[in-house]
Order: structure tokens, then C-alpha cells, then sequence
């Protein structure tokens, strides 16, 4: 069963004064999950989708935020600036078919710059971040190539989804980087917050995040969406997450549903008076 969960915080909190979200339209035809929480109250303001929520799904173009910390904290990025030159290769999406700069990788969220990175950063090292950041399975067994993917019908067959996480633990690792409790230099935690500026709303709360978008099911036809968050304000410092699958078939990137997600948060801290 579904469940929403908003805690005594809520009373409290001078930003949290509007009517709580209707979550359960929101997610009429997805399986959803909304999360919540207060970095400096330590604290859990809101949740929806229990079970949802604990489900561990490859983490898709979310991965860029782990990869981007070891890649600056490996120096195999050096700044926002360093670039990756185009092999000429005619991809499915326009923005991935020319230079990437490290901040246009995650703005594009282009796979073939993730898969230098994963490349360079090599098997054993990647092993050792993720362990240190305690993020979902841990496990790039099932190839450095897309490991973090949902992995098709029409995929490389030598690549499997391995790399896996829930939303509670997207919250448990966005906690543990904006607190700065990571095991990555103080330069790299800076330079990945840098690129992961997404915009900052009328209110004055600043958004960091990325998107995510997959597929699933036997025939991948159900949409899969991410978003991971970070949000800030003068006064309030929060994480997010939400993450849906789609209950009904349909051709998985008609809409990209890590989008979506995006726009499902934003409307909800609109709700909640933090946009």
C-alpha cells in the first residue's frame, strides 16, 4: 500500500506552511517515490511510497554525481572545464554529438563522456569509491561500459544492470556528500556542486541536482525517472529524491521521464512554499 509520511518537523518549520501535496494524484498511473529531508534538523519531512522507496533500481544518469567526485577526486577531471573531444560518432541524442566540457557532460548527461570516465578511473578504483560512499550494490560487475543503466533487449549483451540503489540510499549518499563527510578532497565536493547547479527559483532556493531516465520490464516499455536533489535556501538545507516507474507500456523515451521527476519535485516544494 501506498503511504505518505510527513513528520512533526512540518509544524515547525516556517517554510513549510502550505497544504500538504496531494501525492497520490500525482502519482496516479506511476509507482512513485518522494523523499524529503532536512539536512540541518537531521530529519525526515517527507515521504511517500514506502516500499517504492526501498527498491533498488540502476541509478541511470544519477551515476554522473558519484562519477563527477571521483573523477575530480582521482584528477581525471581537473575543473569544470576540461574537455572531451567528439569521435565523430552520431548518437541518439543531438547534444552528445560534439566537445563535452565537464560541466556540459552533466548538463547533457552524455553517456559516452561516462564511459571515459569509468574507463580511466578503472574497475578498482571505482570499487573503492563506491564502497567509501556506501552507494547502493557497490557492484560494477556488470560492465564499466553501463554497469549503472538499465540494460535492454537491444544492449550489449556483455553489459548487465549491476549497479543498483533505492531512493533511501540516494538520500542516505546526497546527505553524507553536502555534509561533506565523503572521503574526496574539499576541492572535488566544491567543483561537483559546480556542475550540478540546476537553477534557483523565484523564492530564492537554490537547486542542485540530476536527472535520471531508464526502462523496465520484460519488454522495457515502462519509463523509469530520477531526480536527486539538493535545495537551499538563507535558512534551510534539504535533500530530495524522486523516483517513479511507469505502470503502463509505451514507448520508454516518448517522454524522458528524469524530467519529469524534476518537474513532480519542483511542483511539490511549490506546494510546500520552498519554490
Amino acid at each position: 500500500m501506498r503511504a505518505i509520511t510527513v513528520v512533526a518537523l512540518w509544524l515547525c518549520s516556517a517554510a513549510l506552511h502550505a497544504k500538504t501535496p496531494d501525492l497520490a494524484a500525482r502519482f496516479r498511473d506511476l509507482d512513485g517515490c518522494v523523499i524529503l529531508h532536512d539536512l540541518k534538523h537531521n530529519t525526515r519531512v517527507l515521504q511517500y511510497g514506502e516500499a517504492r522507496c526501498a527498491q533498488r533500481l540502476p541509478p541511470c544518469s544519477t551515476f554522473k554525481v558519484p562519477l563527477a567526485l571521483m573523477s575530480f577526486d582521482a584528477g581525471v577531471l581537473k575543473d569544470a572545464s576540461t574537455t572531451f573531444k567528439w569521435d565523430g560518432k552520431k548518437r541518439w541524442l543531438t547534444s552528445w554529438n560534439a566537445d563535452q566540457t565537464a560541466a556540459s557532460w552533466m548538463k547533457n548527461s552524455a553517456l559516452w563522456v561516462s564511459q571515459i570516465l569509468t574507463q580511466r578511473l578503472g574497475e578498482a578504483a571505482l570499487k573503492k569509491y563506491l564502497a567509501d560512499f556506501r552507494y547502493g550494490t557497490q557492484d560494477m560487475s556488470g560492465g564499466l561500459q553501463g554497469a549503472w543503466l538499465t540494460i535492454g533487449p537491444d544492449d550489449d549483451p556483455k553489459l548487465r544492470a549491476t549497479l543498483r540503489i533505492s531512493a533511501q540510499e540516494q538520500i542516505e549518499f546526497l546527505s553524507r556528500m553536502w555534509r561533506g563527510q565523503l572521503r574526496v578532497a574539499p576541492r572535488a565536493l566544491e567543483l561537483t556542486k559546480q556542475i550540478t547547479l540546476v537553477e534557483k527559483s523565484p523564492k530564492g532556493t537554490t537547486l542542485h541536482g540530476k536527472t535520471g531516465t531508464g526502462s523496465v520490464g520484460p519488454r522495457h516499455d515502462l519509463r523509469l525517472g530520477w531526480f536527486v536533489a539538493h535545495l537551499a535556501n538563507a535558512s534551510e538545507e534539504y535533500v530530495a529524491v524522486v523516483s517513479f516507474t511507469e505502470r503502463r507500456h509505451r514507448e520508454p523515451y516518448d517522454t524522458y521521464a528524469g524530467p519529469e521527476a524534476r518537474e513532480i519535485l519542483k511542483s511539490i516544494l511549490r506546494e510546500l512554499g520552498l519554490w
